[in-house]
């Protein structure tokens, strides 16, 4: 497990162990022991009437701290997921791109539509061009469906109202016949399609992929090098270049937890919301269901083939001071008056 992935669910973790210390003390003032002998006798006793009121009166605030203990676990689980979702877009771009659509447009190493965001420096100091590729691009699309199918196992099964996309509906055959092929026992269930298609439409829907491309200097540029434009082809990646893959994806919460955690805590002297509460911020509400944004990214170098005609740099600059030398001028002999 990475470091960052630890500080990533570290929150989390602090925030169930906080719940169960509260979930103790409330065991505690309550008076409850855990007594086997008296709680098989318990649906015949008709006596104990303060500690059944004490227990009425402490179940809410219990099954409440049980459930915020269960979303926190949903939440770690979930922030594991995105990481791994992350990852694994970001192993499916750098095969992707170098892959060959069938296409005039994106070929090896090729993508359709870019875009030029600056330039970054990396640790070393070496000057990258950086690019964001389109996100409407078939090799695109592609990773997108590889971080949703990565997201499938915390995505609702329930139906969401989400209507599947073209991505989906293709994806969704082999996804089925994946699963019947690691667990034959669901064969005889016909509800095990319907959940497999909820699932794959919210997370196409609430998952977005960000490809940033870090272009070496040593390789042609993006936009048609003039004027050596037919040796090499336009919007072609390097061999070897950086692909940073950030995955966005809205995390389903539980209703009873989710609507409890997006209601503001306001102040006491204002109804204003107190700007210290940024969960009940970042919270929101999508279809009915109560989401709360996460996302991770990747760094990873592409894995195409190294072009066999090298790419030769032209040096630029301001014209030296001293010129070449003029050339010299040819002797003329002179033999008896010619010439």
């Amino acid at each position: 497990m990475s470091r960052e992935l630890i500080i990533a669910c570290s929150p989390f973790v602090a925030g169930i162990a906080a719940s169960v210390i509260v979930l103790r003390l409330l065991m505690g003032i309550s008076g409850a022991r855990f007594q086997l002998p008296q709680l098989r006798k318990l649906h015949g006793d008709e006596h104990g009437a303060v500690q059944s009121l004490s227990f009425v009166l402490t179940l809410p605030l219990f099954v409440m701290i049980m459930l915020f203990i269960v979303q926190l676990s949903q939440l770690t689980l979930g922030r594991l997921m995105v990481e791994y979702s992350a990852f694994a877009a970001a192993r499916s771009a750098i095969v992707w791109i170098p892959a060959s659509l069938g296409d005039d447009y994106e070929t090896e190493n090729r993508i359709s539509y870019r875009i030029y965001t600056g330039d970054a420096t990396d640790e070393a100091g070496n000057l990258f061009a950086v690019y964001e590729i389109a996100p409407d691009s078939p090799k695109s699309e592609k990773v997108r469906l590889a971080a949703a199918a990565a997201l499938m196992s915390i995505c609702p099964s329930r139906d969401t109202g989400i209507t599947m996309d073209d991505s989906g509906l293709a994806a969704v055959a082999a996804i089925e016949r994946t699963y019947l092929a690691m667990s034959p026992a669901s064969a005889n269930n016909t509800r095990i399609p319907a959940r497999l298609q909820n699932k794959l439409a919210y997370a196409l829907h609430n998952t977005n992929v960000e490809i940033e491309v870090r272009h070496k200097d040593t390789e042609p540029p993006l936009i048609r090098p003039w004027p050596d434009a037919s040796e090499f082809e336009d919007n072609e990646i390097g061999w070897q270049d950086q692909l940073i893959v950030t995955v966005h994806h809205n995390f389903a919460l539980l209703p009873g937890p989710g609507r409890f955690l997006a209601k503001s805590t306001p102040r006491r002297d204002t109804t204003v919301a107190s700007p210290r509460d940024v969960v009940a911020e970042r919270i929101r509400r999508e279809n009915g269901i109560f989401v709360y944004p996460m996302s991770a990214t990747v760094r990873l170098n592409n894995e195409g083939q190294k072009s066999v005609l090298p790419y030769i740099q032209s040096l630029h600059g301001d014209l030296p001071l001293t010129g070449p030398p003029e050339p010299e001028e040819p002797e003329h002999k002179t033999t008896n008056g010619a010439t």
